[in-house]
């Protein structure tokens, strides 16, 4: 009887080991089997990431009716993996035996998860269900992003900051591109413009124009409300200087006009009526003259000269209609005042209107351009590529594509490093709105080619 029960202890005790030994197993592989193919299973077993890509690998789905792999993506975290939505397939898969995937176009983000998805499917019957792999998370802590819907973004590059500009929103961002974070921040509760930054009786102030006629002034440190002018009709955009405001019609209107108004005064020095919408922009080292464009298309449009004296009185202003690319979205004049560079193709124009050249764009959109120190090289960020490239001034041919970690769409010359706020995803003006990231590239560090 003893030896019966003393047999009968060890079974059990093996009978445990096994067990516990099988758990402790489990545990160790936070009870993912990764037994290298499977019927009905499929494991993500390893992720690497690289500057470029990031690249899965899984096990081999047996399955006599396998149909396809679907690779998804999320930039969440899923609350039901075992679900998705056709937006989460990044791709497709249709031999079984392929169990690895370069992902070369992830997007920048805190966090990305990947998920392998085996489509069965019998040919007889037409019936289909899926498999789920285990999902696999990619985090990225140290990268930091901003969701922005920003018209503009207004560079103060003594103190290293901008004012990104949200127009249906009304609001206005004080980020520091340095410290990359949001030093202030306000609602304006109207549909706003092109601002303009400028500084008033030794005040650093925000000039903000609004759909309901008003030119709202803000303290340009703290956003506090200072003061508000009346334009007389809807406005669009902004400039300001030498005591002057310079204030143009909003985009709804076919026709609108510009108005001189005097800061201190608030009165009407000027006007220039029978004008289209257009985005103004001040001559660099000129207290009397402005460059506009007009059109928001690439194929054509109507380009501005204003000039004025020092009173706020016009003196002239040119149109000319040009059959070449010209967007007010993208435009920047040159640091001698003598040509202005516009469009999704680089489209370059003398001061008195004419057109000159075109950039070698190739298959890139241009979102935005500055200027070397020196200005020797444009420098043109491309929003459909996750490039900034510099062109020869003048010659304009193109010297150096410098890669990025998002799509450039806003970009500045901070000392020769180029401020860039980068899209996460391929960047366009018509969208409600992105994550940003803020990257600096220096004109002097190593180039992604020659």
């Amino acid at each position: 009887m003893f030896t019966i029960m003393r047999k009968t202890a060890l079974f059990l005790s093996l009978i445990i080991f096994t067990i516990l030994s099988s758990c402790k197993k489990d545990s160790t592989n936070s009870g993912v089997n990764i037994n290298p193919s499977s019927s009905n299973k499929i494991v993500i077993t390893n992720l690497q990431f690289s500057s470029d890509s990031v690249v899965l690998t899984w096990t081999k789905l047996t399955n006599k009716n396998f149909r396809a792999y679907y690779i998804l993506r999320r930039n969440y975290k899923s609350t039901n993996p075992n679900s998705f939505t056709g937006s989460d397939i990044i791709d497709e898969i249709y031999d079984a035996s392929v169990v690895k995937f370069a992902d070369n176009n992830f997007p920048v983000a805190p966090y990305l998860e990947y998920e392998v998805v085996g489509l069965i499917s019998d040919s007889l019957t037409y019936n289909y269900s899926y498999i789920y792999s285990n999902v696999m998370p990619f985090e990225r802590s140290g990268l930091k992003t901003f969701y922005f819907n920003p018209i503009d973004v207004i560079p103060d590059i003594p103190n290293h900051l901008f004012y990104v500009i949200e127009a249906d929103s009304g609001k206005i961002s004080i980020v520091d591109y340095t410290a990359r974070s949001i030093v202030k921040a306000i609602k304006t509760n109207a549909t706003i413009g092109y601002c303009a930054l400028g500084t008033y009786n030794g005040v650093k102030e925000i000039y903000v124009p609004r759909n309901d006629g008003w030119v709202f002034i803000y303290n340009a440190v703290t956003l506090a409300k200072i003061d508000q002018i009346s334009s007389g009709s809807s406005c669009g955009a902004v400039l300001f200087n030498n005591g002057k405001l310079f204030v143009f019609g909003n985009s709804n209107d076919y026709y609108t006009s510009m108005n001189v108004i005097d800061r201190a005064t608030k009165s009407v020095i000027s006007t220039i009526s029978n004008l289209y919408y257009m985005r103004p922009k001040l001559v660099p080292g000129s207290n009397t003259k402005i460059f506009g464009v007009a059109s928001s298309y690439s194929s054509s449009g109507d380009l501005y000269s204003f000039e004025f004296d020092a009173s706020g009185n016009v003196l002239n202003h040119s149109e000319n209609y040009v059959d070449y690319p010209s967007d007010y979205h993208s435009f920047e004049i040159f640091p001698d005042g003598q040509h202005f560079i516009t469009s999704e193709y680089g489209a370059i124009y003398a001061s008195d209107l004419s057109y000159v050249v075109q950039l070698p764009y190739g298959d890139y959109n241009y979102s935005g351009f500055a200027f070397s120190g020196s200005a020797s090289k444009i420098v043109a960020g491309c929003n459909n590529y996750k490039d900034i490239i510099t062109y020869s001034n003048p010659g304009y041919s193109e010297l150096q594509a410098y890669q990025t970690q998002g799509y450039p769409a806003f970009i500045f010359n901070d000392n020769d490093t180029i401020i860039s706020l980068s899209s996460t995803t391929i960047y366009n003006y018509y969208n409600e709105g992105y994550n940003f990231l803020i990257e600096a590239i220096p004109l002097t560090s190593k180039a992604k080619h020659k």
